[in-house]
This record gives C-alpha cells, sequence and structure tokens, in this order.
C-alpha cells in the first residue's frame, strides 16, 4: 500500500490540496454492504480523497448511488461527464489489492484500460488537471504526429496511460511534472492528436508554453 499511497499524494500535490477530504467509514459501510467487497486501492482513495476532487465534470461514483450501472460482473467506479463510458474493477478482482481497471461504453463488452487501479487514478487525475488547473490556455488543440515528437523530446512522459477511453477509441497519453499536465488523446490511425494542458502556477504556465509555442493548433 506504501507505493499506492505514493502515487496518490502525487495527485494532491499536483492540485496543490493540502488538506483532502475522503468519505467516512460509515458511509463506505454502506456501500460495502451494497454491493460488496471493494479493492483496497479503491477503498483507501474513497476514504481519503473522495470528496477532493468533486469539482470535474467526470466523476468519481460511489457505486452504491448508481444502482442502475451495477453490472453483474463489474463494479463501476467512475464516470465520464455525458455517460459515454464508464471504468469498472471486475468483480472476481475486488479481493487484490490494486487490481485491473475495465472501460466500456455499452455496459456489454468491457476492455483493459489500465493494469492497475492506483495507475488508473493517477492517468485520470492526471488528464483532468491538463483540464482543470487554475492556469491553462482554455483550448484545446491539434498535434500533429511530428509535433508529438517535439513534445516526447521537450517534456518527461508520465509512466501511467489510459487506454480506450471514451467510445473505446483513445489512448491518454500524460507529460509533465508536479506544476502540470499535458494530456495527448491518441486516436489509433487519425493524423492529428487533441492536446490539453495546464498548470498549477503562472510561472509554470509560462515554461510549457515557451516550450509548446511551435507546437499545436487551437481547435
Amino acid at each position: 500500500m506504501e507505493e499506492i499511497k505514493k502515487k496518490y499524494k502525487e495527485i494532491c500535490k499536483l492540485f496543490d490540496k493540502n488538506n483532502p477530504c475522503g468519505y467516512s467509514s460509515k458511509e463506505l459501510d454502506d456501500v460495502i454492504e451494497c454491493v460488496g467487497e471493494l479493492p483496497e486501492a479503491l477503498k483507501f482513495f474513497y476514504k481519503k480523497y473522495g470528496k477532493t476532487f468533486s469539482f470535474f465534470q467526470d466523476e468519481l461514483m460511489l457505486p452504491s448511488k448508481y444502482p442502475a450501472r451495477l453490472n453483474d460482473d463489474y463494479l463501476v467506479f467512475f464516470n465520464e461527464n455525458q455517460g459515454i463510458c464508464q471504468a469498472a474493477v471486475k468483480k472476481s478482482d475486488v479481493s487484490l489489492i490494486d487490481p485491473p481497471v475495465y472501460i466500456s461504453v455499452d455496459d456489454n463488452e468491457w476492455n483493459l484500460a489500465a493494469d492497475k487501479l492506483s495507475d488508473f487514478m493517477v492517468a485520470m487525475y492526471g488528464y483532468q488537471a491538463s483540464i482543470a488547473l487554475e492556469y491553462n490556455p482554455e483550448d484545446i488543440f491539434f498535434v500533429s504526429r511530428e509535433e508529438q515528437k517535439k513534445i516526447e523530446e521537450r517534456f518527461t512522459k508520465r509512466p501511467e496511460t489510459i487506454k480506450g477511453w471514451i467510445d473505446k477509441k483513445y489512448e491518454i497519453i500524460l507529460y509533465g511534472n508536479d506544476n502540470g499536465r499535458i494530456a495527448l488523446m491518441d486516436m489509433d490511425g487519425e493524423d492529428d492528436i487533441q492536446m490539453t494542458y495546464a498548470a498549477n502556477s503562472e510561472e509554470e504556465l509560462e515554461r510549457m508554453e515557451s516550450l509548446l509555442s511551435d507546437i499545436g493548433e487551437a481547435i
């Protein structure tokens, strides 16, 4: 669990949340009574950080609050803001500390999104950071394959990714440090990639924009 806790602290540092707020033991006991056991990595996130990042459009869910989305084989815990896709763990994996995460667009076909739930969380909130951090250009950009190579050269690539987000098509690839994130939405087979980026300080945004000055075209 120590490695998982370290990953989650990265999220708080990125959003400058020094006093995170989570769900109470009673609230989680009610969830577990409704849906069965929760993986330790998810249970810890709910308890420590569950109410901290409620300002996003894409939402962390308590499964018991969404009974219509309860599936016989999967436990849904994250929802895209328009309901296009959901993230879940297999109910057969809930005894694992840090199980794989799967994404579905129709509640029938589920595809592997991340090998570990903790990596999914770091990647998902990194993606949210690229949109929601205070200092951002308020634009989405198209990036070419050649321009992606420049990003690879100029920024640190994050190890965590999400496969199959939104209609099973997009891979989310992330770059950045403790102060900002660049997110590329890469749909295999398409020439252009969507890019968003943001920072938690004006200085970091200026640094990022100087390195991105010859990259991307605003949509």
